[in-house]
Parts: C-alpha cells; sequence; structure tokens
C-alpha cells in the first residue's frame, strides 16, 4: 500500500524514514509522480545576456574582503567581485588573470608579475602595479588580523611587518606602473598557488582606507559585478559591471545570494522556480531527486578536494596522549559512516584527498607504509590494545565532551561515533553549538577537546592539506588553523624543507614521510572524502561546480526566451 503524507508535501516526504541519512523506502505498488522543472531551456544556440541569477546558503557570509574571508561561502562571492594575478582553469591549472604573464628566477626567490594595461576598478580608475602593492600590504594591517599573512608571509620584510619594525614588504616593488617585483624570504614553489588565492585580490587601496570596516559591506574591485546592496544576514545584490576586463562578459545582469536558507528551504524554493542552484540537500531531498528522472538529469556529483574527520586536542587530556587518540580513531566505522550518508562518502586513512599527489591508498601501501596508516582505519581490537597501552586504561573519569553542530551531517555522525567508541569502552557525551559558535572556539587554545571537522582546498596541492592543520606554526592562541594544536619538530621541519625545495619530486618525498608521522600520531581521526553536488534549473547554462572556485557563476547565463543577443544594460551600473 503506497503512504503519501499530503498532496501539498509531495512524494519527497513519502517512504520511511529509518534514520537521518539513512536510505528511505518507497512502499510496493507507490510510482513517483512526475513533478519536474517548472521550466525548461529555451534552446538559444549561443550565450544569451540577461536576467538574475539566484543561489542561497543556510548562514550569511562572514564578510566580503578579500583579506578576511577564509571560507567557501565568502569565496563565492568574492570571485564574483575580484580578481588576482593568477587563476586556474577547468584543468586547475595555473592561468594568467589580471597579469598576463609571469616568471620566476633560477634561485625560486624573485617572482616578477606583467600586469595586463586594460583592468579597471569599479570605480573607474585603471589598475596599475601599485594596487598590487598596496593590496598585498594591506594584508600585513594589525587591524584586520587577515589569515592571508600565514600564505603572504614568505614575502621579503613580512616579519619585520609583523613585528612593528617596518611598515611596508620590502621585498615588494613595482617597477613600473605595469610590472611586479616579488623578492621572498627563500624558495617557495607553491607561491604562485598563494597569489591565485581570494587573499591576493587587487583592491583600490585608496578606497578601502577611505571605507574602513565598510569596505567589508561594500568592496571594490576588478571582477565582473559590484556590490549594489547588502543586508547582512538577508542578502547581497550584484549588478553586471559593464567595463569588465573580459570582453563579453559577464551575461547575467544580476546575481542575488539569499541567506538563511536552511537546505530544505532551498530546495523548495528551486523545485518553485525562485533559486537557480543549490549546492547542498538534505537526505530525504537527496534521495527523492535520485529516484526523480525530471530532476535527476539536473544534478551533477563529483569528488570533492576535502577531508573530513575528527579533531583530537593534543592540550586537552585525554588526547594529549598518542596512544588513546589512536584508540580513539581506529574505533571509528567510516564505513558505516558512508552508508549513513547514502553513500556519498569515500572512507579514507589518508589526510591529503586522491586528486593530488601524497594520496594513501590502503590497498596500495607497503607493510611499512600500512604500520603508519593503520591508526586511521576502523579495527575495534586495535582501538582496545591502543586503550590499554594508554594512560586511560582503566578508563575516564568522565566521558569525553564531543562538540557538534546541530546540522544533519555533524549530528549523524556524533551518534554513530557515540556508538563506536562505546563498543569499546569509551564514554562520550554531546554539546550542540552553532557554526558561529564552533568556528570561533575550535581556534581557540583548550577550549574545545573532540569536533567534528574538515579541510577543503585553498589550493591545490598536498602542502595546504598538511602545513595549515598540522605545523605549529599554524597554532595560535585565538583563530588557529591547526586545530588539534599538534606540534612535532621532526613534521616540521620536512614540512619546511619540502616547502623550500624545487624539486617537485624530492618535495613529495617529503610531504609523503611527513604525511605519514601524522597518520602516526593521530591528532585527526581521518574518515573520508566527501561528494560534491550542483542541482540547477535546466535553463541555467555556463555554470560551473569548479574544484577551487566552487559555484562559479562568471560566465552563467540564462537560456530563456528574454534573453538579450547584446548585453545593452540599459544604463544599469
Amino acid at each position: 500500500m503506497c503512504s503519501i503524507l499530503g498532496p501539498e508535501q509531495g512524494w519527497r516526504r513519502a517512504g520511511v524514514l529509518v534514520l537521518v541519512g539513512m536510505s528511505m523506502a518507497l512502499a510496493p505498488g507507490c510510482s513517483m509522480p512526475e513533478r519536474g522543472p517548472r521550466r525548461q531551456a529555451f534552446g538559444h544556440d549561443s550565450p544569451v545576456y540577461g536576467g538574475r541569477f539566484v543561489f542561497s546558503a543556510e548562514d550569511d557570509v562572514r564578510t566580503l574582503d578579500p583579506a578576511v574571508g577564509y571560507d567557501s561561502d565568502s569565496w563565492n562571492l568574492e570571485h564574483l567581485i575580484f580578481d588576482t594575478l593568477l587563476a586556474y582553469d577547468d584543468d586547475v591549472q595555473l592561468v594568467p588573470s589580471l597579469a598576463s604573464s609571469w616568471e620566476v628566477d633560477e634561485r625560486g626567490l624573485v617572482y616578477t608579475f606583467h600586469l595586463r594595461d586594460d583592468v579597471r576598478f569599479h570605480t573607474g580608475r585603471l589598475m596599475v602595479a601599485d594596487d598590487v602593492v598596496g593590496s598585498w600590504n594591506r594584508l600585513f594591517d594589525p587591524a584586520l588580523a587577515s589569515p592571508a599573512t600565514d600564505f603572504f608571509g614568505v614575502i621579503q620584510g613580512a616579519d619585520a611587518v609583523m613585528e612593528g619594525r617596518a611598515d611596508r614588504l620590502s621585498g615588494l616593488v613595482a617597477l613600473d606602473p605595469h610590472t611586479v617585483q616579488v623578492t621572498l624570504d627563500h624558495p617557495d614553489s607553491t607561491f604562485p598557488n598563494i597569489v591565485a588565492m581570494m587573499f591576493g585580490a587587487i583592491i583600490p587601496p585608496e578606497v578601502a582606507a577611505e571605507l574602513g570596516d565598510r569596505f567589508a559591506l561594500t568592496p571594490v574591485g576588478t571582477g565582473p559585478f559590484q556590490v549594489t546592496e547588502r543586508a547582512v544576514g538577508e542578502h547581497t545584490l550584484l549588478t553586471a559591471f559593464d567595463d569588465f576586463w573580459q570582453p563579453g562578459l559577464p551575461y547575467l545582469d544580476e546575481v542575488e545570494f539569499l541567506a538563511g536558507y536552511p537546505r530544505s528551504l532551498a530546495f523548495m524554493k528551486l523545485e518553485n522556480d525562485e533559486i537557480h542552484e543549490v549546492d547542498r540537500l538534505t537526505s530525504p531531498d537527496y534521495l527523492w531527486l535520485k529516484h526523480n528522472p525530471a530532476w535527476r538529469r539536473q544534478l551533477y556529483e563529483y569528488p570533492a578536494v576535502d577531508t573530513y574527520g575528527e579533531l583530537m586536542n593534543t592540550e586537552m587530556p585525554p588526547f594529549d596522549d598518542v596512544w588513546f587518540r589512536r584508540a580513539v580513531s581506529t574505533a571509528i566505522n567510516r564505513d558505516k559512516l558512508r552508508k549513513l550518508r547514502n553513500g556519498r562518502l569515500r572512507p579514507t586513512v589518508s589526510w591529503v584527498p586522491p586528486a593530488l599527489p601524497g594520496f594513501a591508498d590502503w590497498d596500495k601501501l607497503t607493510p611499512e607504509e600500512r604500520a603508519d596508516f593503520q591508526y586511521q582505519r576502523y579495527d575495534p581490537d586495535l582501538s582496545r590494545e591502543c586503550l590499554a597501552k594508554s594512560r586511560y586504561a582503566d578508563g575516564l573519569s568522565e566521558p569525553l565532551t564531543y562538540w557538534a553542530v546541530d546540522t544533519e551531517g555533524s549530528l549523524v555522525t556524533a551518534m554513530s561515533i557515540q556508538q563506536d567508541l562505546a563498543a569499546v569502552g569509551i564514554p562520550m557525551e554531546l554539546k550542540l553549538v552553532t557554526l558561529s559558535t564552533y568556528f570561533t572556539a575550535s581556534g581557540r587554545r583548550k577550549t574545545v577537546p573532540f569536533a567534528y571537522a574538515a579541510w577543503v582546498m585553498d589550493f591545490p596541492h598536498e602542502r595546504n592539506f598538511l602545513e595549515s592543520r598540522f605545523h605549529c606554526r599554524m597554532i595560535s592562541d585565538e583563530n588557529s588553523t591547526n586545530d588539534s594544536f599538534y606540534c612535532n619538530p621532526e613534521v616540521d621541519a620536512l614540512l619546511d624543507r619540502a616547502a623550500r625545495t624545487m624539486d617537485e619530486g624530492q618535495a613529495r618525498e617529503l610531504y609523503w614521510q611527513a604525511h605519514r608521522i601524522i597518520a602516526r600520531d593521530a591528532p585527526y581521526a581521518f574518515e573520508y572524502h566527501s561528494t560534491a553536488l550542483s542541482v540547477t534549473q535546466p535553463y541555467v547554462k555556463g555554470f560551473r561546480a569548479h574544484p577551487v572556485y566552487n559555484r562559479d557563476m562568471r560566465e552563467a547565463w540564462l537560456d530563456l526566451p528574454e534573453g538579450r543577443p547584446t548585453p545593452d544594460r540599459g544604463g544599469a551600473p
């Protein structure tokens, strides 16, 4: 017999939901109603102009200042407003952007960037080399507390600026209006990747100085769109910049970002043709969509370049004991997590994702390598052995406190881990917090002992995954990127040597050695790599789910009858 909860709720709410995140089954005899998108593509042979592209997220972006924003939602919008000297193509290869070309000397110390001469800011002023110098010096303004200093700190003179002995980077010079020379303290083969981060976006320094804190609300860049309306906690409206330096772009007249839309609401808005794309779904919505032929063809799934796991604060008992951390890591059933999340996870023993060199594939590891990575896979017998070798073999004085964010993925993971740890004799209790509370607290020393965490690629290199999370240099009292507060001088030495060598093969070997030690020390329980998704309206064209830029709508257009063959924006700003 077919059970439908109500016509207004639709088939998506039908069936039996066994557990949040588990499979939803149709009763025998149920058939799939053909409820599909409200509008189809018109069929234009080439891109047309016009329209407003609307997308949403559960939370508002934290900032639009590229010197400060350090999360994927902020970067989604910033990528529309700003440009960097270098960028990534669809194959994740570095290509010229605001810089028409660049070169590095044979020592790997001096980079020279040759700038385009036709780039304008949203104010109308032409960009010149002094703007690059001003933008990158601004990253070291103490008032901003920019995370970018961890990356751009390799520029000569950065230490003097951060220590207050200088007010400008000595290694950053405008040779002429269209040439910038950057001298590094030491060779860094990933510096071009750093330049391509949103932190490296070029802004008009005089506008940032004039606006102060307000620059984070209405920033000015060189990108295809400019900010025309910003209501914090509600929405952000961007309009096309007609003097954008890439001819013919953008196609869209406007892009609107809506804040505070839970996943279920966002998908309803997609069904109602009020939103053009969603990149997160509840488990019931995902399963409904997968079984609906009309919508399934609009779903694009791809491996994300990320790693999820459990941080264990090595400065807080009992996680200051390596054997206890190993006991926890080996108690966690990664395959169960995969099943709970509809098979959209790839269990792993590796902190470096499969898309990058340095990925640890268990089936291809040597016996010696498996001896290190064994602490990153489910093995309850090994877990009990590790627990017996720890200082807590006789039990804990109180249950572990696990910080969980009140979202579907976090709660499903937390409850599963709670069961896994109980099976080996480790009690655990949950502490539910908001996402903003978690972000603030997890970077603060001796605050969060145990929590669900992740690293999503800043740039496509194993250095970004290993150094950012596990180098001692990344530890700070507040806003610590190294949120397990793990510090191993041997690992630091390997990572530093790898970053400074220009020999790619040697660097790969050094990163691999560091990866093995980190896996063995288990400051994190490595769990899985995720599968990202994007669902768009049938008439959305040119939208890309990019490995680096995530939701990339720079070249998006709407294949609708009202589309215009030319920009002809009628005086739109």
